[in-house]
């Protein structure tokens, strides 16, 4: 019940949440680190096309066997084998592409497969192989890179907020205690970690490989992808209002634990003080109160 108290009167709360672009949270960044960026967003672009690259592989091998069991299944073996082979060959739907050529029938009157097929499905696993290869290697790229510049990046910020923490007036260290700028330091550093890190590698995967299904789908039927994409705004609104629901909840889910940590901190410096006046539970309520 606290909690939805705090969430529905988080709007009469005086300190404003600052939005940041793409750009500021990479401003701690060097040039190193610009560089690891950069290579990680690349295998990042190349992890997301693999995906797609690999459906259109995968269904021209699905239409490989459908296509020539389908051919297969418009023959009548029986007719085809008096009328065109030797006494001792009888064409079945098994042997039809072995026995083929003992006999003399007009291709010309049917429509063949023209390829062997165990050579067209071997040049299609080769390719799928070739895209797992590439896709694993992007993939260990990306988050190697990604990772290292977001824990060099955090490492500067900080450094830099420490020193800010350190040149404030003692007047500052009177509104926030001295456990939630602790938390601050170590949670809220990590959140950003995590949105210039892997997660950052794997927004512009899920958006390359969005970008590149609807290329594809328009190519092979754009038909069937204008229906599909009718129930998209469906889908952008419902996208949107989860994220505008997720980042107000991490707003109050860092400020709540900072407060906490106030709490632990001043509870845990002051243990005997909290044993000798028998406090616990009074404590244990207070703290419970932020979570």
């Amino acid at each position: 019940t606290s909690f939805w108290q705090r969430f529905r009167t988080r709007n009469q709360d005086k300190t404003q949440t600052e939005v940041v672009s793409i750009r500021s949270l990479f401003r701690y960044a060097n040039t190193t680190e610009l560089f690891y960026l950069v290579l990680g967003t690349i295998a990042s672009i190349a992890f997301g096309i693999c995906l797609p690259l690999a459906l259109i592989l995968f269904g021209d091998t699905a239409d490989s066997f459908i296509d020539r069991a389908v051919n297969l299944c418009s023959l009548n073996f029986t007719s085809l084998t008096q009328q065109y082979c030797p006494s001792n060959v009888t064409l079945t739907s098994i042997n039809f592409y072995t026995k083929i050529s003992l006999c003399n029938l007009p291709k010309s009157n049917f429509t063949f497969i023209s390829y062997h097929l165990k050579d067209h499905t071997n040049k299609q696993i080769i390719m799928l192989i070739i895209i797992a290869c590439v896709n694993l290697i992007s993939g260990y790229i990306r988050v190697i890179l990604l990772e290292i510049s977001a824990e060099r990046q955090a490492r500067t910020i900080r450094q830099i907020l420490f020193q800010s923490i350190l040149n404030k007036d003692i007047i500052f260290f009177d509104i926030h205690k001295t456990g939630e700028l602790s938390l601050r330091l170590t949670n809220d550093v990590n959140k950003i970690h995590d949105g210039i890190g892997n997660k950052f590698g794997s927004v512009i995967e899920i958006l390359i490989t969005f970008m590149s299904c609807i290329i594809i789908g328009f190519i092979k039927g754009w038909k069937l992808s204008l229906v599909i994409l009718a129930f998209a705004p469906i889908i952008f609104v419902t996208l949107a209002i989860l994220f505008r629901i997720v980042t107000e909840m991490t707003v109050i889910e860092l400020k709540a634990y900072g407060k906490a940590g106030t709490v632990a901190e001043e509870v845990i410096s002051s243990i005997r003080t909290v044993l000798s006046y028998n406090g616990q539970e009074r404590e244990i309520e207070r703290s419970v109160l932020h979570y």
